[in-house]
């Protein structure tokens, strides 16, 4: 847990370095977003830890200038991880009933793996396609990546893969680790609302989806939807 701690601080503190130096003159900019993630009704039995619960954005932007005031329309593709941890031991499980129908379901861990000694960590992957586009004004308009910006936009999502991840000990006080990649009734396009703001290379980011998690939904998550904030630095 410390040499993990002291890795994310390690990146944290590169990245800010990167945010903060004069950056390069290239076209566009690579924005990394780091993000905690909630759900607004989460499936029945099912709880989630938010510290645990992370996002990372990957994504390139480029600015298009709407005149010489300030104000930009910037497009921008790349991937979003995100990473859902279950506080209860219980995980995602799917499976196709008689009629061809998948039924997914929140499942006890002590019944899925009944041998096991204990459990660590329980989480749910999802990595997406992301298609994002803002509508931005920076109050320095001779060099967009000095000054105050903020930003507001859409965002919209291709989900091509989702998975769970189980950490235990066995019965032989073995530690253990199965990642389980399988369809869990997620929704495969995703669409909601994100805005930013900050300063230079630095950034506070938020993310609404406005569309369904799931499509086959457990009890209880007919209404799932994800709530993201954090923060965001420019690479370049």
């Amino acid at each position: 847990m410390t040499r993990k701690l002291g890795l994310a601080l390690v990146g944290i503190m590169f990245f800010g370095s990167l945010a903060m130096a004069q950056r390069p003159d290239l076209p566009g900019s690579l924005v990394i977003d780091l993000g905690l993630n909630s759900w607004s009704d989460k499936p029945t039995g099912a709880e989630l830890n938010t510290w645990q619960s992370k996002t990372v954005n990957l994504i390139y932007y480029y600015d298009l200038p709407i005149g010489d005031n300030g104000w930009t329309i910037t497009p921008g593709f790349g991937l979003g991880l995100e990473r859902y941890a279950f506080d209860n031991n219980t995980t995602l499980t799917s499976v196709v009933n008689n009629q061809n129908e998948r039924i997914v379901s929140v499942t006890d861990l002590n019944n899925l793996l009944p041998t096991a000694n204990s459990f660590d960590k329980s989480k749910l992957g999802l990595n997406y396609l992301d298609v994002p586009v803002e509508l931005r004004y920076y109050t320095r308009k001779d060099n967009f990546n000095r000054g105050f910006r903020v930003a507001l936009g859409l965002k919209a999502g291709i989900l091509y893969s989702s998975f769970t991840k189980l950490k235990y000990e066995d019965a032989a006080t073995d530690n253990r680790l199965t990642k389980d990649r399988q369809q869990l009734g997620i929704n495969r396009f995703r669409y909601g609302v994100n805005a930013r703001f900050g300063f230079g290379g630095f950034s506070f980011f938020g993310y609404y989806a406005l569309s369904d998690t799931f499509e086959t939904a457990p009890d209880g998550a007919a209404d799932t939807r994800t709530l993201t904030i954090g923060i965001s630095l420019t690479g370049f």
